[in-house]
């Protein structure tokens, strides 16, 4: 039986050899989208919503707080702004330890440290000390999202990888959960509106009561990872730490935990594609036969040919199935490649170079370097036609390639001063990454990226900005109204504000399905998002001028609809427009700049509302309206390659 199925496997193997797939990610596809794959789904969406779940909770705290401690309108935006702070931080530290320690120790570390500084901040007895313990869980439920949707992606098969965006269901349903969890623990035990009068210390115990439910929720969802389910590495982070053997156990326990019993050998987690030989040239890309005229000697140039993560370098002149260079058969006869990705060292042998046989500068090209150069270029079939063109190109530079070299040059002398001037003072652990970063900085700031770059930066910061200011503000403004004009004689209570705050959070749920149906839909990625935007700057506006409470509630959905709707889209183009050596540096970027934003709103937002509450609602459509501007001035690409290129974004 399994002679059958290890002949069956070759045979599909064969079959699918051009599909674009590496050996590993066969071996995910045969292991299906079983139980274990469901299983960690849900797991998973619990880390995207604790993560809206406690943004959502310090907007409803906010006024309580105020009143708790006397913190006047200018200052209170610093207790979300703490928040955001520890969130950004917490996407980068926890993102570099599932790199180095694995993604498990990641995916159950976050929810701890959230659920600790979750119950720890409710026992704070002043404002700085509540600020600083929300830094904190900032920077635990900030590593969530990036942990578990990395995580999640490595376990799908890739028919099933566009599951990945029901996250965003789970993020949504966390601002639900935190917004009737204090309708229930909230109204009753809050100061009375005033001018009534208020012990807070006996009776304002509602946000802290608040505190405590949610940190119990998110210790719950901590034990239930620990306890109910036995979460096995990634194979993919296995496989390129070095450790393929317990990549091939993972594959196994999680094929036993689906059902089935597959037959898995070292040679089924290789990462990187096989040698091509000379008759299969028809299939690489165009612009890699460039490389080829522009050596000048009629040689083959050594070619990085990659599927979705995997990293090789194969030497074209090389029989089909033969070693690429750096290469050794292990015991099953199969190929193992050393990766060099995770050390950024060069694969190249130091005495291929000091022979002549590759120069220096090409020598000190990472293996990521090559296949990023060459992954980046649009598909075509070679043609004699295309390549007379390609050596003309080649022989005759135009005024624009000199221009881009010549910038091109100024750049990487810049980053190597720079890259010097580190490793002096740095320790080589340090500089080494530091400056790897540093160099995919300037390649997205170079002439070919920058105007693309820095729109959608812009864009990023520009919703996350007016975004955040209306939500973080949104409770108070619902107590008291959004504007000064619109007081009345009675306040609102806290209990019907709360209900306000729950219908707004259900009404973006379908947000994140209306935006994945939109980004397919004729109206493209493009306008759906700019449409969006526009659309969420209009309900703002609205909801200034409306006073009745069905008004208001209609609005409030309104915007959390389209609001969510304009994640969903941002959250799926951004990957796509950006090419493979400088998507990784873009959108992280991006996204450090969206947190950015979500620290400077409050702070801002607090300020104007010292003028007036209506101000930081004004402040937040014009911001959406710029950020809509950026959008439409971006140019869509349709090509069917990068759409099926996934990147988690966070």
């Amino acid at each position: 039986m399994p002679d059958l199925e290890q002949q069956s496997r070759d045979v599909h193997a064969s079959d699918n050899c051009h599909d674009g797939r590496t050996p590993l990610d066969r071996t995910i596809d045969r292991i299906g989208m079983g139980s274990y794959q469901w299983t960690l789904l849900s797991l998973c969406g619990f880390g995207w919503m604790a993560d809206n779940m406690w943004i959502q909770a310090i907007a409803i705290i906010l006024p309580r707080v105020q009143q708790h401690y006397s913190v006047p309108d200018s200052y209170i935006g610093a207790l979300s702004s703490s928040m955001f702070a520890g969130m950004m931080f917490g996407a980068i530290g926890w993102g570099t330890c599932s790199d180095l320690l694995g993604r498990s120790a990641a995916f159950n570390a976050t929810l701890f440290f959230t659920a600790l500084f979750g119950l720890v901040a409710s026992f704070a007895n002043s404002f700085t000390t509540l600020c600083v313990t929300l830094f904190f869980l900032g920077s635990a439920v900030g590593g969530s999202m990036p942990t578990d949707g990395t995580l999640l992606l490595e376990h799908m098969p890739k028919e099933k990888q566009y599951l990945v965006t029901a996250l965003s269901v789970f993020f949504s349903f966390g601002a639900v959960l935190s917004a009737v969890v204090a309708l229930i623990v909230v109204p009753k035990n809050s100061c009375p509106p005033s001018p009534l009068p208020c012990n807070p210390e006996l009776q304002n115990k509602g946000w802290q009561y608040l505190l405590i439910s949610l940190g119990l929720i998110t210790l719950s969802m901590f034990l239930a990872r620990m306890v109910f389910f036995r979460l096995h590495e990634s194979p993919r982070y296995l496989v390129h730490a070095g450790r393929p053997h317990e990549a091939v156990k993972s594959l196994q326990m999680i094929s036993r935990f689906n059902g089935s019993d597959l037959s898995i050998e070292l040679g089924d987690v290789i990462d990187h594609h096989h040698p091509v030989s000379e008759g299969e040239t028809s299939q690489l890309h165009v612009d890699k036969d460039v490389a080829r005229v522009a050596n000048g000697d009629g040689q083959s140039a050594p070619l990085a040919i990659a599927g979705k993560s995997g990293h090789e370098e194969v030497d074209e002149t090389s029989p089909l199935g033969s070693p690429p260079r750096g290469s050794s058969p292990n015991a099953s006869g199969s190929t193992l490649v050393a990766d060099y990705h995770a050390t950024r060292e060069n694969p190249t042998p130091l005495d291929r170079v000091e022979s002549g046989e590759i120069p220096h500068s090409e020598s000190s090209k990472t293996i990521e370097d090559v296949e990023e150069e060459n992954d980046d270029k649009e598909d075509a079939p070679l043609n004699p036609e295309r390549t007379e063109q390609v050596q003309s190109r080649v022989r005759q530079p135009t005024d624009r390639s000199r221009a881009r070299v010549s910038f091109a040059s100024t750049f990487s002398r810049k980053s190597e001063k720079t890259a010097s001037r580190l490793i002096s003072v740095l320790p080589r652990w340090l500089a080494d990454p530091l400056c790897a970063w540093m160099d995919r900085v300037w390649m997205v700031l170079s002439p070919e990226w920058l105007r693309t770059t820095l729109l959608v930066w812009a864009a990023w910061c520009a919703m996350s900005l007016a975004y955040t200011m209306f939500n973080v503000f949104l409770p108070k403004l619902l107590e008291s109204g959004s504007s000064s004009l619109s007081l009345v004689a009675k306040p609102k209570s806290i209990e019907d504000s709360l209900w306000d705050v729950v219908v707004f959070t259900i009404g973006g749920c379908p947000g994140a399905i209306l935006g994945a149906y939109l980004i397919e839909s004729r109206l493209g990625r493009r306008w759906s998002l700019a449409g969006s935007t526009f659309l969420t700057a209009l309900l703002c506006l609205v909801f200034v001028r409306v006073h009745t409470t069905l008004a208001v509630r209609l609005t409030t959905v309104g915007i959390s609809l389209s609001a969510t709707t304009m994640w969903a889209v941002l959250y799926g183009w951004t990957p796509e427009i950006f090419g493979t050596k400088v998507r990784g540096t873009a959108c992280g970027i991006a996204s450090a700049l969206s947190r950015i934003g979500g620290m400077v709103a409050p702070l801002v937002g607090g300020m104007l509302l010292v003028i007036d509450r209506s101000i930081p609602v004004y402040t937040s459509a014009v911001t959406f309206v710029i950020a809509g501007l950026c959008v439409l001035l971006l140019k869509e690409d349709n090509s069917p390659r990068k759409r099926n290129e996934r990147l988690v974004v966070h």
